[in-house]
């Protein structure tokens, strides 16, 4: 069975409140109304709704969306509860990797599902805790090639981001429609467009499962 872990995207999708980055803006260049077919322009960030994080986002010199290694975005993932994040300022992944040991395998991009993706289309949306800095030494420990999860983004100081990317592993960010995989294994697709100067890109991200 095939999961839809993507935002639609539309002009009413909300960008980040306090980055200054525009809405999605969409036109229609012709349509059936006066052609034979329907040609549409849009523009939008390359962070918006669901998307992923390209190396050049926070490493200066990095890799762009053109250049990745598409198997750190593709693959097999396993998609860990984590709806208590602590009383921290920050989200620590330790105890949620360690109870799941050994459902983790060498290779996994690790899904996060915190419950923040019931508040997609709500400001409150974008009221949320970091990631700690800690994140990428802990999924490189356990052999992880990436980490996804339903909130917005992994971090807003930028140590995390820092700290995953320069491993050569992805993000993956603002995914739904996570609960029916919550505990299970699955084929996973976010894959970037090919931007050449790419630092993130939206993408139509999947699971595929043996029900």
């Amino acid at each position: 069975m095939i999961y839809d872990l993507t935002i639609p995207l539309n002009e009413n999708t909300l960008p980040f409140p306090d980055s200054g980055d525009p809405h999605m803006t969409w036109k229609h260049l012709v349509d059936h109304n006066v052609y034979k077919c329907q040609v549409c322009l849009f523009s939008m960030v390359t962070h918006l709704g669901t998307h992923v994080d390209a190396p050049l986002h926070y490493c200066k010199g990095g890799k762009t969306t053109a250049e990745i290694d598409l198997s750190a975005y593709a693959g097999p993932a396993v998609c860990l509860d984590m709806p208590d994040l602590g009383s921290g300022s920050e989200i620590d992944i330790t105890e949620v990797m360690e109870k799941n040991r050994e459902l983790i395998q060498q290779g996994d991009i690790v899904v996060l599902r915190t419950g923040y993706e019931e508040l997609v289309g709500n400001e409150k949306y974008f009221d949320f805790k970091d990631f700690a800095e800690n994140t990428g030494a802990i999924l490189e420990s356990y052999g992880c090639k990436g980490i996804g999860f339903d909130m917005p983004s992994i971090d807003r100081s930028g140590l995390a981001h820092q700290a995953v990317l320069s491993r050569g592993m992805s993000i993956i960010e603002s995914l739904i429609n996570l609960r029916p995989l919550v505990g299970k294994r699955f084929y996973l697709s976010a894959v970037p467009l090919k931007f050449t100067d790419g630092d993130g890109s939206p993408v139509r991200a999947y699971a595929v499962m043996d029900d």
